[in-house]
C-alpha cells in the first residue's frame, strides 16, 4: 500500500514537470531583442512656465520587432532631449531617436538608431539583434502563463512570472487621457523600469507590453499584443497612428429605454442617442434611437461582446484601433425591423477635447498680463495642479473640439493682479475667457501682441478688462502694464519681448495645428533647437 502511494506520487511529480516551463532558457533567447532605454528630458515648472527647467533622466525597457525598429512606451520618450539604449551584454550606450510620431492614446513609441553605423556598432558589441514576434490569440487566453521581462528595479534583465488573469476595460486614470483602454491583467509583478518591455508567452512571443497604468498590489497591466501590433503597424506604414471613430454616442439599453422604444424585456444592445454630422455613422444611415445589437458578428449585451478566446470585453474593443478605411458591420434594430449597415471608419472630431501634451513638437503657449501668468492647459499642467491638492479636470468638457484653454497659473507680487488677491478675490486657476471683450479663442499671443502694441504706441485705452470664469471681470490700468513686468524681468532676465522664431525651415512648414503651439513672444524665451548632433539628440522637428 505504501509502495502504491509512493508510485502515484512519483507519477504526479513526473506529470507536473513534463509541462514545466524553462523560463530561464526562454528569457535568454529573448534577451538579444531587449534593451534598457535611457531618456534625458527637461523638467518644467508648469504653474510658472517662465522658469528654466532642469535636465532629468528616466529609464524603461524596449524590444525590437525587426532589426531596425524598437518598441517602447510613449511616456518613456515624452519630452526627450536625448535617447540612448543599452544592450543586455554590455553597459555601452547607443544613440537612438524617434522613428515615428509616438501615440499618446495607447502609450506606444517606436525608436531607431540614429544612423546605420550606430546600429552596426550595437551588434558588434551585443551580438545580432533578435527581434521578438507578436503572440497569437491562443497564447493570450486567460489562465495562460506569462513572464514580464525588463529592467524593473534592477540593473540586469529580470523576469517575473504569473498568469493572464483577464482582459479588462480600464479608464486611463493615471495619465488622465480621459479615454477607455482594454488591458491585460496579470499577477506577475510590473515594477518601475519595466515600462515598455515585453511580457512573453512560453513560446517566447510578445503577449503584451508593460505600461505605467495605475493598478495595485499583485496587479500588473499590459498593453495587449493585438492593440500594439495594429497601432505600431500603422505608425510604421503611415508615420503615425490616426485615431478614428464611429460618430455614435450611445448607452446600454435599460428597462426605461426598452419601454420607450417598445422592445422586449430581453432585448440587448446599445441605444443610439446622437449621431454626429458628417461622421461614418451618419454616412451609413444610422439614426437616433436605433438599437445596435451586434458589431462584426459579435452580439452586444450590457455593453460587452463575447470574444471567442479572451471572453467578455467592452464593445468598443472592436473599434478602438480601427484604421481609416476599415469597414465595420453593425446589426441594428429600428422600429422593430432588423437590418445590417456597413460603416467605414475615419477620423471624427468628437464633442470633447483631447488635451495636448507638451513636447518638442508642441511647446505650450503662455503669456503675462498685469501680474497674471496665463498658461495653456495641457495634461501636464492639470497633473501638476492635482499634485497641489486641487482639481481642474472639469476643464476638458468646457471647450469646443481642439480649442485651447487658458488658465491663471500664478500671480506675481507687487502687481495689479496681486492687489485683487490681497483684497480677497481668488484668481488662481480660473479660466481666462476674453481680453477687452475679445474671446481668446485659439491664440493668447495675438491678443497680447495687439494690446502691448497699443501700449507702446500710446494708443491704448486707460484700462483693459479681463473676463474670467464664474462671471468675474477685472480691470488693469494700461499705463501700469509695463511696470507690472519689472519684477518678473528682474528675477528672470531676458524673458520679456523675446520673439520665438521657428526652429527650422521644416518647422515653419509644418501644419497649422503645430504652429499654433508657438510660445508667446512677450514672455517666453525661444526654446533651444532640438536638431540632432553627434550625441544623438532628438530630432523632433524632422522626425515628426
Amino acid at each position: 500500500m505504501r509502495f502504491s502511494r509512493l508510485y502515484c506520487s512519483f507519477l504526479i511529480f513526473l506529470a507536473s514537470n513534463a509541462y514545466a516551463i524553462d523560463w530561464k532558457d526562454i528569457k535568454e533567447k529573448a534577451s538579444s531583442g531587449i534593451v534598457r532605454v535611457y531618456v534625458v528630458y527637461e523638467t518644467r515648472e508648469h504653474l510658472k512656465p517662465y522658469r528654466q527647467g532642469d535636465l532629468a533622466r528616466r529609464m524603461g525597457t524596449g524590444f525590437f520587432i525587426d532589426e531596425r525598429t524598437l518598441v517602447t512606451n510613449q511616456h518613456i520618450t515624452e519630452g526627450a532631449r536625448s535617447i540612448k539604449v543599452e544592450g543586455v551584454r554590455s553597459k555601452e550606450k547607443f544613440a537612438m531617436r524617434l522613428a515615428h510620431k509616438p501615440n499618446i492614446r495607447f502609450d506606444l513609441a517606436t525608436l531607431e538608431f540614429t544612423n546605420e553605423a550606430e546600429r552596426e556598432r550595437f551588434q558588434r558589441i551585443n551580438g545580432p539583434i533578435g527581434p521578438l514576434e507578436w503572440a497569437s490569440w491562443d497564447e493570450a487566453r486567460p489562465g495562460g502563463q506569462i513572464a514580464v521581462l525588463g529592467f524593473g528595479n534592477s540593473e540586469k534583465l529580470v523576469a517575473t512570472q504569473g498568469i493572464i488573469s483577464s482582459w479588462e476595460p480600464r479608464h486611463d486614470l493615471y495619465q488622465r487621457r480621459l479615454d477607455h483602454v482594454t488591458l491585460i491583467r496579470t499577477d506577475a509583478a510590473v515594477n518601475p523600469g519595466n515600462s515598455g518591455g515585453p511580457a512573453i508567452s512560453p513560446e517566447g512571443r510578445v503577449i503584451g507590453i508593460s505600461a505605467r497604468y495605475g493598478a495595485g498590489e499583485n496587479i500588473g497591466l499590459l498593453i495587449p499584443f493585438s492593440t500594439a501590433k495594429q497601432v505600431v503597424s500603422a505608425m510604421m506604414e503611415q508615420g503615425r497612428f490616426v485615431k478614428t471613430d464611429t460618430g455614435i454616442i450611445s448607452y446600454n439599453l435599460n428597462p426605461i429605454s426598452r419601454k420607450a422604444l417598445d422592445v422586449s424585456a430581453e432585448q440587448a444592445g446599445l441605444v443610439v442617442s446622437h449621431v454626429l454630422e458628417h461622421s461614418p455613422a451618419a454616412d451609413a444611415g444610422i439614426k437616433r434611437w436605433d438599437i445596435i445589437t451586434a458589431i462584426d458578428g459579435h452580439a452586444i449585451d450590457h455593453g460587452e461582446i463575447d470574444h471567442p478566446i479572451i471572453g467578455k470585453v467592452p464593445w468598443w474593443f472592436a473599434v478602438n484601433t480601427a484604421t481609416p478605411g476599415q469597414e465595420l458591420k453593425l446589426d441594428i434594430k429600428r422600429n422593430g425591423a432588423d437590418s445590417t449597415v456597413h460603416l467605414v471608419m475615419r477620423p471624427v472630431e468628437m464633442p470633447r477635447i483631447w488635451l495636448p501634451t507638451e513636447g518638442p513638437d508642441y511647446p505650450l503657449e503662455w503669456g503675462y498680463l498685469g501680474g497674471l501668468v496665463i498658461t495653456e492647459v495641457t495634461r501636464e499642467l492639470l497633473e501638476k495642479i492635482e499634485s497641489t491638492g486641487n482639481w481642474r479636470w472639469d476643464l476638458v468638457n468646457d471647450a469646443a473640439p481642439g480649442e485651447k484653454i487658458f488658465l491663471v497659473t500664478s500671480i506675481e507680487p507687487d502687481t495689479q493682479a496681486m492687489s485683487y488677491s490681497e483684497y480677497g478675490l481668488d484668481l488662481m486657476q480660473l479660466r481666462v475667457l476674453a481680453i477687452d471683450g475679445r474671446p481668446i479663442g485659439d491664440s493668447l499671443g495675438e491678443h497680447l501682441d495687439r494690446l502691448y502694441a497699443l501700449v507702446e504706441q500710446g494708443n491704448a485705452t486707460a484700462y483693459v478688462t479681463v473676463e474670467l470664469e464664474k462671471n468675474i471681470s477685472i480691470q488693469f490700468a494700461t499705463d501700469q502694464l509695463i511696470a507690472d513686468m519689472a519684477g518678473l524681468q528682474h528675477r528672470f532676465p531676458g524673458i520679456v519681448k523675446q520673439a520665438a522664431q521657428p526652429r527650422s525651415e521644416a518647422a515653419a512648414m509644418r501644419p497649422d495645428k503645430i504652429k499654433r503651439g508657438a510660445t508667446h513672444r512677450w514672455l517666453h524665451q525661444a526654446q533651444a533647437s532640438l536638431e540632432p548632433d553627434s550625441a544623438g539628440k532628438l530630432d523632433a522637428s524632422e522626425r515628426y
